[in-house]
This record gives structure tokens, sequence and C-alpha cells, in this order.
């Protein structure tokens, strides 16, 4: 499982992706907001257009091969879900650009990159939110918490 620090890193390519192309879906705002309070970070920095890293010097810090496949994961689910109406294809062009970007920092091999692929496919058109998605994504299928619960814990200290 990854730690803290790449956790971040990760929330950052995330919010990246999302924003490579200018806008950002409710779906990925949400996602955005919520995160990082869910996984304990309370140092994930808000970026925009004007302070926008790149994602190959992000894909750089990703230590481990098991971190550098999830940061391939999330930016697909991230890029997936987040079709804007005039798009034509699944993913618009500046968000395959971006992912493209990150992929080839992560050095991952074909095989590997067609079934991370492959399951986010899978996991797309499961029809889950994306922050479920991407719970599961990191933490395993159905090991995060129920959002419902979740929303029903909010206001208990020590919980989530």
């Amino acid at each position: 499982m990854a730690n803290e620090a790449s956790h971040s890193t990760l929330l950052l390519i995330a919010q990246v992706i999302a924003l490579s192309d200018g806008s950002i879906s409710k779906e990925e705002e949400k996602m955005i907001l919520d995160l990082p309070g869910r996984l304990g970070l309370t140092a994930v920095p808000r970026i925009t257009q004007v302070n926008l890293p790149q994602l190959s010097s992000l894909g750089k810090q990703l230590i481990t091969h098991g971190d550098r496949c999830l940061a391939a994961r999330i930016a697909g689910l991230v890029a997936g879900v987040s079709r804007n109406p005039e798009d034509q294809q699944d993913i618009n062009a500046d968000e395959r650009m971006a992912y493209r970007e990150l992929i080839e920092t992560l050095n991952l091999e074909n095989s590997e990159l067609e079934e991370i692929e492959y399951s986010v496919r899978q996991q797309l058109s499961e029809g889950k939110s994306l922050l479920q998605t991407i719970g599961d994504a990191l933490f395993g299928k159905d090991q995060w918490p129920d959002e419902a619960l979740l929303a029903m814990n909010l206001d208990v200290p020590g919980m989530i």
C-alpha cells in the first residue's frame, strides 16, 4: 500500500489529469475535495491551471512499481470518467496527451499497461462514483467504506 508521500503524489496526478483539459467535472471536483481528507492527508495542495505541475516530474516521485501502476490506473480512471459533452471519444484529446505524458514517465511494460487499462474500462463500466472507484484502486475493491456510512459519521470525532 502506498505511504502518505506517494498518496499525496497520486492525488496530485489525479488533479493534473482532471485539469489537463481546462475544466473539472463535478465528479472530479468532488473527488479532489473529498479524497485527501478521507486518506488523512492534510498537506495536499490544491492546484490550478496556473500552478499545474508536470506529470513527468510527479511520475518520477513514485518509487515503487506498485505506486507507478496505481498512478496509471488512477490517471485512467480520472480521464475516463470526466467526459465533456462535446467530446467524441471516451477520453478527450487534452486528457489523452496528459495521460500519455504520465505513462511515458512510469516505464511500465506494455502487458502491464494493457492489463491496467482493461481494469480501468471494467471499473468505469460498473457505474460507481469516481470517489468510490479511486478508493477501490487505492485500498482494494470494496475495502473503501460505504459513502452513505461515511456521510452519517462526518460529525463524529475520530471517524473518517
